[in-house]
């Protein structure tokens, strides 16, 4: 464990921190055959606004800052080659076979091994998918969410056994939406998702999870906007913050 990582406050229980110079988060125990990494912004090489960990060269940092930062984070996966996509708040889903530029989209699911499906957030909802043949990340926002893309990934993943992952995301506690938005995910999702103006983004996903018949959600429980310790926030870093990476591979072929 890094000197960085024992100085973080507690952290849920069911959650680790590892790494050893780029730090991520991960359900205790992981699940059987596929490993999952939500980064945190530590262990990285940028500068504020953007320390340490930023992923996106969209952002204003310094590319060579953020060409360190993605080497440090395949080592920390294992150097395994990683797939990506040009996220665009839809929900898109696409299946991949290999490395590299998978085109538009906001999922990725594959049923190759050894191959990281990754995703950039900074408060939009990461949920690693874990299949008994297939694995899937999903990058979901509030337009994500309302579109069912947790679900349409998991429909497209098929098989049984499936199980998903939340990770780090902004929640209800500091989610504030206009009364128009709360008012529609409280008719799709039921009110239990909203307090007032207060949207929980998780929570609209589990439903929308547990619709699509995922048989086990797991949420690591862990706000964006309540730990700027650990993660970028758009909403509450803004104008200019970084974005964290999430992955998730089958491994043991």
């Amino acid at each position: 464990m890094s000197l960085q990582s024992s100085r973080i406050a507690a952290l849920p229980a069911g959650v680790a921190l590892r790494g050893r110079r780029a730090l991520y988060v991960t359900p205790d125990p992981e699940p059987e055959g596929a490993r999952i990494w939500f980064f945190t912004r530590l262990g990285g090489v940028s500068r504020p606004p953007y320390d340490t960990l930023n992923v996106s060269r969209k952002v204003g940092d310094d590319e060579g800052a953020v060409a360190e930062n993605l080497l440090r984070i395949r080592g920390a996966m294992g150097d395994r080659p990683l797939s990506w996509v040009r996220q665009v708040a839809g929900d898109g889903v696409v299946e991949v076979s290999e490395g590299g530029f998978a085109g538009e989209a906001d999922a990725l699911i594959t049923s190759e091994p050894d191959l990281c499906l990754t995703v950039g957030v900074a408060d939009c909802v990461p949920v690693a998918l874990v299949g008994e043949e297939k694995v899937g990340m999903v990058h979901s926002g509030w337009r994500g969410t309302l579109a069912g893309i947790s679900s349409k990934a998991a429909r497209r993943m098929g098989g049984g056994g499936l199980k998903a992952y939340i990770g780090p995301c902004i929640r209800q506690c500091c989610y504030e939406v206009s009364p128009e938005l709360a008012g529609e995910f409280a008719r799709r999702f039921g009110g239990a998702v909203v307090s007032g103006r207060h949207l929980s983004l998780p929570g609209a996903v589990r439903r929308n999870l547990e619709e699509a018949g995922v048989e086990e959600v797991v949420d690591l429980g862990l706000c964006t906007g309540c730990r700027p310790d650990l993660f970028f926030s758009h909403r509450k870093q803004k104008p200019v913050t970084g974005r964290s990476l999430a992955a998730v591979a089958r491994v043991g072929g």
